[in-house]
């Protein structure tokens, strides 16, 4: 594998799109509305979604095998979300690849935190997330749970 992480800039939006697609087309199918809407988007909502949002996508040469972003919170701290790894290349460090470029951002903006929410019954995210250095904080409403570590 030729893995490579990139940062997506508003004029990546073809790239992001591809990410983004493969993404949810694994998390919701196809024929789901989710999968519809994001597919329909239009190149300037790319564009602003890209300019709005720190995304970056993980690739093995042009093919998508992951994606992740980051934003900041109302705390200051940062937020990762979106975080998605091709079923085929889970366990490869794929994910550490993403979570080190949330990470780095997050310095970036003098985070001085990064946190997510993960749902519960996803065992080998969170897995993967507490041999990354975080800790689960407590359930924010039905069906997720808050990690956050130091950055």
């Amino acid at each position: 594998m030729q893995l490579r992480v990139r940062r997506f800039g508003p004029d990546d939006w073809e790239q992001a799109r591809v990410a983004r697609l493969a993404s949810v087309r694994d998390g919701f199918g196809e024929d789901s509305d989710f999968y519809r809407e994001q597919a329909a988007l239009e190149p300037a909502a790319w564009r602003v979604v890209l300019t709005e949002h720190v995304r970056f996508g993980a690739f093995d040469g042009d093919r998508p095998v992951g994606t992740a972003c980051w934003r900041a919170g109302d705390d200051g701290d940062g937020r990762l979300y979106g975080m998605w790894v091709h079923p085929d290349l889970r366990g490869t460090g794929v994910a550490d690849a993403l979570v080190d470029a949330v990470t780095a951002v997050a310095r970036e903006h003098g985070s001085r935190t990064l946190s997510l929410k993960v749902e519960p019954d996803n065992a080998r995210a969170i897995a993967f997330y507490l041999r990354s250095g975080f800790v689960a904080d407590g359930v924010p409403g039905p069906g997720l749970t808050v990690m956050s570590r130091p950055v």
